[in-house]
């Protein structure tokens, strides 16, 4: 695959074929109008080159495929992503299921919605550092000024929830499993047991912030391994993945109201508030809740181990 850059264009993106452009990632998130810079830019050298198809991360819903009639646009993981997906398929034997924590989640690069995911840990005292990784480091004011970002007059009550009087030494301290980024054959070893030790592992997902779902591989470490995932991500995301990528949402359990809420920060609440009631039930609750899920746990290893996902993806690229 040839590498092309046409001058005062930043996109990312590689030629197919004489057809077809791909365009890598996450283009930058979309906005609330569903527009991404970064994809119109896309399109533009898409008609540079006269290309008709643009290959993408994404699935996408007609709302943006309708602001580009011009264009058929196609998901195709396998280009980049499927080296990440296809990371875990031999790994099929994971540690029985015993809990000891409640929530475990991996943060690894400092995104806006990262800070927010483990900030907001912290306060609700669900950050453990035996079970949550956070590998980067912020001030309060920093924190304070995303919170503003996105609450506006508000700022002052949601600020509540995600800084108090000790946040500052948090927030300077690196918390770090000694993961490889990208290695998940590796990765999976070492996060195994932080994962069927924990109630629920909060995904956190690329660009919790935009407001389009991109749906990456990290929900699959809890697949895998048998385990209840939820993601802080973009608004729509675990529709998204059940209707896209036929993995199911675990309905029994989890509310998933939250996932319709499109401010990044009062969507996060909304995800914390709901699993709270979960937080101070025995080890043995915890198991017994699991076990209310067990269809859909084992409908969703299925899933993945058997390639069925790739079908549910044919008539968008795939």
């Amino acid at each position: 695959m040839t590498m092309y850059c046409i001058k005062n264009y930043n996109v990312n993106f590689s030629i197919v074929n004489k057809n077809a452009v791909f365009l890598s990632d996450h283009l930058g998130g979309f906005n609330e109008n569903y527009f991404s810079p970064e994809l119109y830019e896309g399109v533009e050298v898409a008609k540079y080159y006269n290309l008709k198809q643009i290959y993408t991360e994404y699935v996408f819903n007609d709302l943006i495929k309708n602001q580009y009639p011009e264009i058929e646009f196609l998901y195709n993981q396998s280009l980049v992503g499927g080296n990440t997906w296809e990371g875990m398929v031999d790994y099929n034997i994971h540690p029985t299921i015993h809990y000891k924590n409640f929530v475990c989640s991996f943060n690894g690069t400092a995104h806006v919605s990262r800070r927010l995911l483990v900030s907001i840990l912290k306060k609700f005292g669900y950050f453990d550092p035996e079970y949550c990784s956070k590998n980067f480091s912020y001030t309060p004011d920093i924190l304070d000024g995303h919170v503003l970002d996105y609450t506006n007059t508000q700022s002052n009550i949601y600020r509540k929830f995600f800084i108090s009087d000790d946040s500052e030494e948090f927030f300077q301290k690196i918390h770090s499993f000694g993961h490889v980024q990208y290695d998940h054959k590796r990765n999976i070893y070492s996060l195994e047991l932080k994962l069927t030790e924990s109630f629920l592992h909060i995904v956190s997902e690329t660009m919790a912030t935009s407001c389009y779902p991109f749906v990456t591989e990290k929900f699959l470490y809890s697949v895998v391994t048998r385990g209840l995932f939820l993601a802080y991500a973009p608004p729509g995301w675990h529709a998204h993945l059940e209707k896209y990528f036929g993995f199911k949402r675990y309905t029994k359990l989890f509310d998933y109201q939250f996932d319709s809420v499109q401010n990044p920060v009062e969507r996060l609440v909304e995800l914390m508030c709901m699993i709270s009631k979960y937080s101070k039930l025995s080890c043995h609750d915890w198991h017994d809740l699991y076990h209310v899920e067990q269809d859909a746990i084992e409908y969703n290893y299925n899933h993945y181990f058997s390639g069925d996902y790739l079908k549910y993806l044919t008539a968008y690229g795939q």
